[in-house]
Parts: C-alpha cells; sequence; structure tokens
C-alpha cells in the first residue's frame, strides 16, 4: 500500500476537531449575517451606493440591483407550455506522453418540449482536435487545460443555442451546469491572450444567439462557496468613511457562505433577491450586454440552495425570469434538488475510461495502418505498470 492511512490517523483526529471547531464558530456568526441582511436592506440606497463607490471596481462582493436586498420571492405558476434544454460537456486533455497527441471535446444535450407530449430529444456532440492549429499557440506552446476548458463552455453554450433557435418560437429556458461567467479571462497568461479573448467573443455571441431566439438562459450552481453578498452585508456595516481595503480585508463574516445565510431565509420554492455579479470578467459581459446577475433559489429538497446566474436581460424581464424560476423547480422535483435536463447531459457527456481505452485503440490502429509509429512514452509505460500494483525485481 502506498498510503500509509496509519501515520494520517493523528491528523484525521485533528482534522475532525478543527472541522467541529469551525462550525461552532460559523453557527454563532449566522445570526449575525441574517441581522446584517435586515440592516443592509433598512439602509438608504444614497448610502449604499456611497460605500460601494469608495469599496472600488476591485471590491469582490455582490451589487444591489432593482430588488430589496432582503426580498423573499415565491414560485411563480409553471406555465402550462415550456421547453427545457440541457447542456453539459466533458473532455479528454492532450497527454503529450500519449501515443497521438489529441484532445476531445464531448457535449451532451437534451430538449424537453413541456406541454407536447413528445420525448425528450437527445444528443452527444463528441470533437477530435488533432491539429496543429487546435493544438498549439503561435509560440509552439501545446494547448493548456484552461483553454481546453474555455473551447468546452464555448461548445456547451453553442448546442443551448442551436436549441434554442431550433425551439423557436416556443418559450425555451436553456441551462447551464455552471455559473455563466467565463472565467478563462483570469486563468491564462499574457502568451494565451489572443486565443482566450476570441473564445470570450464567441461565448458571448452564443448568448446573442439565445437572446434572438427569445430564450432565457441561466447557469445552475450546486452546493455553491459563494460569499459575495456576506462581503456586501459587511460593507454595509462599516461607516462610509471607514471603507478602505483594510477594513474590507477584516469581513466579520469570513468563513461563512451565502447559501449557508440563504439557507436561513428562503422557504422551499423561494428566491432571494437578484444581485450583480461584481467579477472584473462581468466588464466583458456588461460591455457585450450580457451582464450577469444571480439569486439564490432554495428547490424544495431538502432545504438544497443553489446559486442560479443569469443575463441582466432576463432578470429584468419579469416573463423570462418566471421562466427561470419556475422551469427549475419543475425539473428539480425527480431529482433530489438538481435539474433533471441537466443530470441526463451530465450522463450523455461523460467519457468513460473503458470509452477513453477504445477511442486510443482506434486512433493506434488509424496510425498504424498508415505506417505510423504509435507508442506511449516510457513515463508513461512506467506509471501503468506501477499503476497495476506490480512488484519489479531489480
Amino acid at each position: 500500500m502506498s498510503l500509509d492511512l496509519p501515520q494520517l490517523l493523528p491528523q484525521i483526529d485533528a482534522m475532525g476537531e478543527s472541522a467541529a471547531a469551525r462550525a461552532a464558530r460559523l453557527a454563532k456568526l449566522l445570526p449575525q449575517a441574517v441581522e446584517a441582511l435586515d440592516t443592509a436592506a433598512g439602509l438608504p440606497a444614497e448610502a449604499l451606493e456611497a460605500r460601494l463607490a469608495r469599496a472600488g471596481d476591485r471590491w469582490p462582493g455582490a451589487k444591489p440591483t432593482d430588488e430589496p436586498l432582503d426580498a423573499i420571492l415565491p414560485p411563480p405558476p409553471h406555465p402550462e407550455r415550456l421547453n427545457i434544454a440541457g447542456a453539459d460537456g466533458s473532455q479528454i486533455y492532450p497527454d503529450r506522453h500519449a501515443p497521438l497527441l489529441y484532445y476531445l471535446i464531448n457535449i451532451g444535450t437534451i430538449l424537453i418540449e413541456q406541454g407536447t407530449g413528445s420525448r425528450p430529444k437527445t444528443s452527444t456532440r463528441p470533437s477530435l482536435r488533432y491539429e496543429d492549429a487546435d493544438l498549439y499557440s503561435e509560440s509552439d506552446a501545446l494547448i493548456n487545460v484552461p483553454l481546453v476548458n474555455g473551447e468546452r463552455d464555448v461548445a456547451e453554450m453553442a448546442a443551448l443555442g442551436d436549441l434554442a433557435e431550433s425551439s423557436h418560437p416556443a418559450p425555451t429556458l436553456a441551462l447551464l451546469d455552471n455559473g455563466l461567467l467565463l472565467w478563462l479571462a483570469l486563468q491564462v497568461q499574457d502568451q494565451q491572450r489572443e486565443p482566450a479573448d476570441r473564445l470570450l467573443a464567441d461565448y458571448l455571441r452564443q448568448i446573442d444567439r439565445i437572446q434572438a431566439a427569445g430564450a432565457a438562459v441561466a447557469g445552475f450552481m450546486d452546493r455553491p462557496r459563494n460569499a459575495s453578498v456576506l462581503a456586501l452585508l459587511h460593507l454595509a456595516l462599516l461607516p462610509t468613511e471607514h471603507v478602505d481595503e483594510a477594513n474590507l480585508r477584516q469581513n466579520r463574516f469570513r468563513g461563512l457562505t451565502d447559501r449557508a445565510l440563504f439557507a436561513q431565509q428562503l422557504p422551499p420554492g423561494h428566491r432571494s433577491a437578484r444581485f450583480v455579479h461584481a467579477s472584473p470578467v462581468n466588464r466583458d459581459f456588461r460591455a457585450a450586454g450580457h451582464e450577469v446577475q444571480f439569486f439564490y433559489l432554495n428547490t424544495g429538497e431538502d432545504w438544497h440552495i443553489a446559486r442560479i446566474e443569469i443575463p441582466a436581460w432576463v432578470g429584468e424581464s419579469p416573463r423570462l425570469l418566471e421562466w427561470v424560476h419556475a422551469g427549475i423547480l419543475g425539473q428539480c422535483k425527480a431529482t433530489g434538488g438538481f435539474p433533471y435536463p441537466l443530470v441526463r447531459a451530465h450522463e450523455l457527456a461523460l467519457v468513460s475510461h473503458s470509452e477513453r481505452q477504445t477511442l486510443e485503440t482506434m486512433l493506434g490502429r488509424a496510425a498504424m495502418g498508415r505506417g505510423l509509429e504509435a507508442r506511449s512514452s516510457q513515463k508513461a509505460r512506467t506509471k501503468r505498470w506501477t499503476g497495476a500494483r506490480r512488484r519489479h525485481r531489480l
């Protein structure tokens, strides 16, 4: 056995003690956060705006919208007719130790046409990338993980765009298993800036398509760890003249999450107020007309709190916002709090270990059939031996 578990026993015990102490500390903080939400909601709008102005553009908290900060909004009636489209993706990253250099993106989609009696429509879209233009940057660097993830995110949004256009003019909700912001912009180095910018522009064009088709789009985030609303509450409790970088860093609610706060506030099926995502990435979305907002939603199963991200044009349209709220709740009923279309899209997109092995066997045969040698590196072969737990005698 490589992992000596008995050596870890003291650390495991210490970790349990630490987790219990943390839980006790956060339990004491939670009532203070609930009280702070009430206090912040009672502030005059101009007082909160003054604090936000002093916090500056680099402050990572949430920003209010036109809804009261402490709003608790009930579920709207579900439309008799509503299409629900879901998309999810998976990938095989390029491996320089593999026999052939490639990467794969696989997108699974489902379209449920509620109110028609028709069966759900499912599909998968695998795409193999192997050309030098796919694999290498202009500086000859091999494509990295953030860029592959960015291509997968664009492909997911493009698939939703196709489903939204094919469903027009029926009311349609397009769901993504993640937030809407493309975090690629914060993950790449300067040498990957140009391909990252191209991916961001393409991603925003796909949201354009969904908007033009008259559909709503939303990102569903399960077990969110965000604390941006709590950062806003901390800011609201500071006197305006004390809002500076040092005091903002001393967040009195550190360790709590927005999810914990809204689990105290939201009855089943209800949502919180909408907030604006304060990330720097949102500036590009704002410039393109797709500023990202979010709200928290109790999906109605064991106080399951999800974070839902939407473009501002969805949040500011009562009709589209009702599709998001009611549509997600309807799809969570059979799955314990997670939308069924995203469960099914994930199943369709997932590339299993055996499927990857079969693919690599097929690629190797295709190469050898053309007189090419298809051998993995010595490092890869050695790791396979040790991974099989073989013992080698010297």
